[in-house]
């Protein structure tokens, strides 16, 4: 069977291209892409430099892990999805992939434009479940891009309070404001950003504070945004190096800095802990369903496939304005 995925062949290169598909396995599924997310840090970072740091760089290969379609044909080990289901997974940007393993049935009242950004609002579901939120903890979220803003909504739905956005893109302080933000903040506008978030929070500073930039020269300043003994999170992916005074800023002040990765999300539940990548997806579906969890209106950007290289160009190079970016197949 004939069908198109999208190829990069070097650094910041990118093209569809034809490939037939393989033979189903018996525990996996076809499915016929409607869309594909764009993840903008992850995806986007392999893009421009060809690998992650210290991994060799390989070409050609796929790229994308966030899709949402409809299932064609199932393996005969499959019987949670049959064929004309909806299901999202972290399958490729391709016209049609075979996924194995996790995907989940997307509910009717779930759109696939929001049900094609699953994956990304279950990455900030895990930096919510890092932070262990309590009602009436004062968050920060610094970082507006689409797992900033799945996390200022999560953290609303945990009982924080107040939650407060920062980033230097107004745009991404508007869709913010509109959705769960008590209070923006943009750097360019105040002269001291710990001194002004201090001010909005009952302790010391805030009792979390979720760092979604991935940009490691952040961290001097969100680290002093934290509380006395505040935690903070790392879940945008921070690739190079930070220096700051430890002892000052962590270590007196007992501030905890908390890894985030979503890949370490469980497979298989625990007594301790049960909150599995298919729990957490079932979840994150239902909440999107019930109008508790925006998506959608995340979405700025619906490209052709054919587009592709200058869609990436743009967020690489231009990315004001652009959240949610989704291939339509």
């Amino acid at each position: 069977m004939k069908a198109q995925r999208l190829i990069c062949r070097d650094i910041r290169q990118i093209e569809v291209v034809d490939f037939e598909i393989n033979r189903i396995p018996d525990d996996g599924i076809l499915v016929e892409n409607e869309y594909t997310a764009v993840s903008v840090g992850t995806e986007l970072w392999n893009w421009v430099h060809g690998a992650e740091p210290g991994r060799p760089i390989k070409f050609p290969r796929g790229t994308g892990y966030c899709n949402v379609g409809k299932v064609l044909e199932v393996g005969k080990d499959v019987s949670n999805v049959k064929p004309g289901d909806r299901v999202a997974g972290q399958g490729s940007h391709a016209s049609h992939v075979i996924l194995q393993g996790l995907h989940n049935k997307v509910p009717d009242n779930v759109s696939p434009k929001a049900a094609a950004l699953l994956t990304m609002s279950a990455i900030a579901m895990h930096g919510i479940r890092v932070a262990k939120i309590e009602l009436g903890e004062a968050v920060v979220v610094l970082g507006l891009g689409l797992v900033g803003q799945f996390a200022l909504s999560l953290a609303r739905l945990a009982g924080g309070m107040p939650i407060i956005a920062v980033d230097l893109d107004d745009f991404r302080l508007q869709k913010a404001e509109a959705g769960n933000a008590d209070v923006c903040i943009n750097p360019k506008d105040v002269s001291d950003v710990p001194s002004a978030v201090h001010k909005l929070c009952v302790e010391d500073g805030a009792n979390v504070v979720m760092e979604c930039t991935g940009k490691p020269a952040v961290y001097p300043m969100a680290v002093k945004l934290a509380c006395t003994a505040g935690r903070l999170v790392a879940l945008g992916s921070p690739r190079g190096t930070v220096e700051f005074s430890f002892l000052h800023e962590v270590h007196l002040r007992e501030v905890s800095i908390l890894g985030a990765i979503h890949p370490k999300t469980p497979e298989q539940d625990h007594i301790y802990f049960r909150w599995t990548k298919n729990r957490e997806r079932n979840l994150i579906l239902k909440l999107m369903g019930e109008g508790k969890l925006p998506a959608e209106d995340l979405i700025t950007h619906v490209a052709k496939p054919e587009d592709c290289l200058q869609i990436y160009n743009m967020l690489a190079d231009n990315p004001q304005g652009a959240l949610g970016v989704l291939f339509e197949w």
